[in-house]
């Protein structure tokens, strides 16, 4: 367990950030799947978020909020994790 802990874990954890990452953004992001399978009464926040219709028209406001709460924790986790996401992606490419 010891060698492990200190030489593969190491080794993989700029795979695993950058999987990680990726992972978020894309479960964060299933916009098309949740428009398409879901009602309006078990809608999650991607396709509800456009949705916002008001007395006078459309909620330009409550749009803008919800936005910025919905992007909030992709946007901490991605610069939390961008020295390791960095690395990884670029960890498989050819140098010439």
């Amino acid at each position: 367990m010891q060698a492990f802990r200190k030489i593969v874990l190491p080794q993989c954890a700029t795979g695993i950030a950058a999987t990680a990452v990726f992972s978020l953004i894309f479960s964060w992001n299933e916009y098309a799947f949740a428009l398409m399978l879901t009602g309006d009464k078990a809608r999650t926040a991607p396709p509800s978020i456009p949705s916002m219709l008001g007395v006078g028209g459309i909620e330009w406001g409550s749009i803008a909020a919800g936005s910025l709460l919905f992007l909030v924790p992709v946007v901490f986790v991605t610069f939390a994790l961008r020295k390791y996401l960095l690395r990884g992606v670029t960890f498989g490419a050819i140098r010439q």
